[in-house]
């Protein structure tokens, strides 16, 4: 008795550790092929077959391509977002709005490089799927924070015109940078990713400025 006291504590990790490595397999499976060979060549099938797992074992995971997409870019944007926090917080002495054009200026190129990613989540959320959607995700609120708190300042010197709702207003910016749009501007339009960021800022960020 006292053995399995001892030891029965111990599966449990094990347990958990298999499942954590599996789900890294198939992770990094699904990065590997969808970079290679893009996201809409790659099936569920080819994932499972990458990373050594049965398609029961990856289907119990994640249910398409979009779950995937959104854990993968969950991490890279959480990096991005903690770094960009990083370099707002070594611009603490710089006026707020100059710290607002910066997170744009990153932010953009970021949407630009990770657009197809998006576009896929989007395409595989369900109505009335519980999952949460991208908009709802750990990433997409530490944005919303970093944006509204520079907007706040903003407005607590006086300087901006929107003086109502600064969450609403962050809301919007981040809305209006929808991987749909960025592409249509970036292929169809013929902008770069450069001149989308200048003049999102000069139609955008400006204007919230007296």
């Amino acid at each position: 008795m006292d053995k399995y006291v001892v030891e029965e504590p111990e599966l449990m990790p094990v347990n958990r550790r298999d499942a954590q490595e599996t789900s890294d397999l198939i992770l990094q499976a699904a990065a590997d092929l969808f970079n290679r060979h893009g996201i809409e060549a790659v099936s569920m099938h080819q994932i499972a077959k990458a990373a050594g797992v049965g398609q029961g074992t990856l289907y119990r995971r994640y249910a398409n391509k979009g779950d995937l997409c959104m854990e993968l870019l969950k991490d890279s944007f959480l990096v991005f977002c903690s770094r960009l926090d990083e370099t707002v917080s070594k611009m603490a002495d710089e006026p707020a709005q100059e710290r607002l054009y910066t997170i744009f200026r990153q932010l953009i190129p970021h949407t630009v490089e990770n657009a197809k990613w998006i576009v896929e989540i989007q395409a595989h959320q369900r109505h009335g799927d519980p999952k949460p959607d991208f908009f709802q995700s750990e990433p997409y609120r530490i944005l919303l924070r970093l944006i509204t708190n520079q907007i706040e300042e903003i407005q607590t010197m006086g300087s901006t015109a929107f003086l109502h709702d600064p969450a609403f207003t962050a809301h919007i910016l981040i809305s209006s940078l929808s991987p749909h749009t960025v592409l249509h501007l970036q292929h169809q339009c013929g902008y770069t990713t450069d001149e989308i960021s200048e003049r999102f800022c000069a139609s955008f960020i400006r204007p919230l400025i007296r």
